[in-house]
């Protein structure tokens, strides 16, 4: 299976992105962003725009990348440059329980996916965020994708496609077929 050396990873908050991501690292050899890690600073504190759409415009000259993050207004940067993009579209429910999840073992602390002094915290308005998504935020991740019709576009709709990827990705690497630990959230 090819992926190519550019690998954007894209969908709702909870579905499972930076997890897949870093799993996806992992087995590649391949450098990985979260673009979280840079947009935010200590205290929720955003990156002003124009600087954080300059940082990414040097990011994507590399050769080798995987970059995890939405952030549909930098979006173009990405797809320009890109080989693959991985597309999570799980259910909302799904997104939701996983973000609970979420929440309950890192309320107070820090992923590894953030910036030090942005702790999990309760966010009802990134709640409404994930509910809308999918005819939000991912309706015009769709819409821009078509636009890109030359990539690779991988589209994921529940963990079993998720696992069965990765696991196609190990046996082509040579590794156990068997997954180290599945993605964890609710089916």
């Amino acid at each position: 299976m090819s992926t190519g050396n550019r690998i954007m990873v894209i969908g709702s908050p909870g579905s499972g992105k930076s997890t897949f991501a870093r799993e996806l690292a992992s087995i590649t050899g391949m450098p990985l962003v979260h673009l979280d890690k840079h947009f935010w600073n200590a205290g929720w504190v955003e990156t002003p725009k124009d600087e954080f759409y300059a940082w990414q415009r040097e990011i994507v000259k590399d050769e080798m990348w995987i970059i995890d993050g939405n952030y549909g207004g930098s979006m173009d940067i990405r797809l320009e440059r890109a080989d693959m993009v991985i597309n999570f579209e799980l259910s909302k429910i799904v997104c939701s329980l996983s973000w609970l999840k979420r929440l309950a073992t890192h309320v107070g602390r820090n992923r590894v996916d953030m910036p030090k002094g942005c702790p999990e915290k309760l966010d009802w308005e990134f709640k409404k965020y994930i509910w809308d998504f999918p005819k939000t935020s991912g309706k015009r991740n769709r819409e821009r994708l078509v636009r890109y019709s030359e990539l690779n576009v991988v589209t994921f709709k529940n963990r079993r496609e998720t696992n069965s990827f990765l696991n196609e990705l190990r046996k082509d690497a040579g590794e156990n077929a068997v997954p180290k630990e599945p993605l964890n959230c609710p089916k």
